[in-house]
């Protein structure tokens, strides 16, 4: 008799397809020659018979499901008794005894048919489920591959980078010592010049002395007229020569350094943006992000002019508005100083923003309203904000409204408006819905996305400042970049758009006292409030 096969299970156990011989009982078999599946029985038959007892058998299911196919049907503790119903109370099958001894009782009860189709249901479901997280795997394996392929790309494509900044500031290092190796040596040769050409004088005036002392020598103990007239005419001759003094020595030329700290350097060189990927973040949040040289800024101070103002908002090109608060009254100033106009007000400015239209939008120092100035200098009020608020900084977003901070002893939030008044939203803190901030002390930057979540904050960290930070004015470039200005330790910050310090764009060593306001105009040049010099700068760095 032909032997037969019975390999893993290739189809459910519990199949509702019947046998195609007898058509009563469910399949277990396949005959490989007649292609006909078969039940148990109709298999044996099938095997006796001369024209078909040499065909090739192949068991559906494992060799374990074999074994409890046979007995499937049979109830465990009354062996001899079919299996007709199920216990889904208990999740067992039950045959007729077990009913009637009411081991079951009340017990939701369905046919052992309808929990097979059930159970063939569930397992399709199960089989759908299994592949979609297989496919999903294979998607994240894919994702993974090509992130590592980038990755190592990046990272050899940043270690040539910075090989070449390395390089670059090394070329620029040479330059400054060939530089000054030029000036000294030119120092050097104009110093040796102009004392040989000293050395040569007093080495003739010396001869010409000392012939004249000869001359003297040779008239000594003559007592006549003729040395008379001798000592006359020499005398003459000797008060041509002037007294010549020991020359001071030159101070020879020093090179006067400082010391640079690690941090001093890596900032010149640049740092490595190390950020995470959000697309590897989302799948397994296993690799980060590949890393860029975050290249240092170039800065140029293009002009400045004479002012006692602190604040500033630009108004177009070359024309900026000024004044410092506790003043009544803001000045409009071009590029070069001059005042075009000055606007007098009957309260004293706090802060100002210029709307794509012109207008200009104010808040009161010490006061709670929000002003609007026309261009036609009409002066009303939009918004006044109750319960004893005072309001403070305004800005104007991309979407033309207005957004202003708003605080009291206890409270601090920012309100949204249209440039009618028209109040728009609150906005506290998403989480507890409560303030985002006691009164708004001047020692950290707090960054909110648009519904008013926190992002991050900054309080220069690690950055060895000589007093505590001090930020006074924020601007955002069109770059992303975030610019703050630190007013004690007389320096500007700049930041990146996930808050990583990226470099100082003006300190004392450019001549920085004091920064307080900040702006830019269209050319994207940066005015800033130089308060300690009493100037205002204007850089271009982008």
């Amino acid at each position: 008799m032909a032997q037969t096969n019975k390999p893993a299970a290739q189809c459910p156990v519990f199949t509702n397809q019947k046998c195609e011989l007898c058509e009563i009982n469910d399949i277990m078999f396949q005959c490989k020659d007649c292609d006909e599946l078969m039940c148990e029985t109709c298999q044996k038959s099938h095997l006796k018979s001369k024209a078909s007892k040499n065909h090739k058998m192949v068991c559906l299911i494992s060799p374990e499901m074999y074994q409890i196919n046979k007995t499937w049907k049979k109830c465990q503790s009354h062996t001899e008794e079919d299996l007709l119903m199920y216990c889904n109370t208990c999740n067992v099958p039950i045959c007729r005894e077990c009913i009637a001894s009411r081991v079951h009782p009340n017990h939701s009860m369905v046919k052992v048919e309808e929990v097979i189709d059930t159970k063939q249901q569930e397992l399709s479901n199960i089989i759908r489920q299994t592949n979609e997280k297989s496919e999903r795997y294979k998607d994240i394996l894919k994702t993974i591959t090509r992130n590592k392929m980038q990755f190592s790309k990046s990272v050899a494509k940043t270690i040539k980078e910075s090989k070449a900044r390395n390089k670059q500031l090394k070329i620029r290092l040479d330059n400054i010592e060939s530089e000054y190796i030029k000036q000294l040596e030119n120092k050097d040769k104009v110093h040796t010049e102009a004392m040989a050409k000293l050395e040569q004088r007093l080495l003739k005036e010396m001869s010409d002395l000392n012939q004249l002392i000869q001359q003297c020598e040779s008239k000594q103990g003559q007592r006549n007229v003729e040395m008379a007239q001798f000592v006359t005419g020499i005398m003459q001759q000797v008060d041509k020569y002037t007294y010549c003094e020991q020359p001071d020595e030159e101070s020879p030329p020093n090179l006067i350094t400082r010391d640079v700290d690690d941090q001093e350097l890596k900032d010149l060189f640049g740092h490595l943006d190390m950020r995470r990927n959000p697309e590897v973040d989302h799948l397994l949040q296993l690799n980060t992000k590949v890393p860029t040289a975050i290249p240092v800024i170039d800065v140029k101070i293009i002009s400045n002019f004479t002012s006692e103002n602190t604040q500033v908002v630009t108004k177009s090109n070359d024309q900026a508005l000024l004044w410092r608060c506790g003043e009544r009254g803001i000045s409009l100033v071009t590029s070069d100083g001059d005042v075009i106009q000055h606007i007098h007000t009957d309260f004293c400015v706090y802060d100002a923003v210029v709307s794509t239209s012109g207008d200009l939008f104010v808040t009161e120092d010490g006061g709670n309203t929000v002003k609007k100035i026309t261009r036609h200098n009409l002066i009303t009020d939009i918004y006044t904000e109750q319960y004893k608020y005072m309001a403070r900084g305004i800005t104007v977003t991309v979407t033309g409204n207005v957004l202003v901070v708003l605080y009291n002893s206890r409270d601090c939030k920012i309100v949204e408006i249209k440039t009618s008044g028209k109040h728009i939203r609150t906005i506290h803190d998403p989480v507890n819905n409560k303030q985002l901030c006691k009164f708004p002390h001047y020692e950290k930057i707090v960054v909110l996305n648009k519904q008013g979540q926190r992002r991050f904050k900054y309080q220069a960290e690690g950055r060895q400042l000589k007093e505590s930070f001090s930020p006074q004015y924020v601007v955002t470039d069109t770059q992303g970049h975030i610019i703050i200005s630190d007013y004690y330790n007389s320096v500007v910050h700049v930041l990146d758009k996930n808050g990583k310090f990226i470099q100082y764009l003006i300190s004392p060593e450019h001549g920085c006292h004091w920064p307080v306001g900040l702006d830019f105009d269209n050319h994207g040049r940066l005015w800033v409030c130089n308060t300690g010099k009493k100037e205002i700068d204007i850089i271009k760095y982008l």
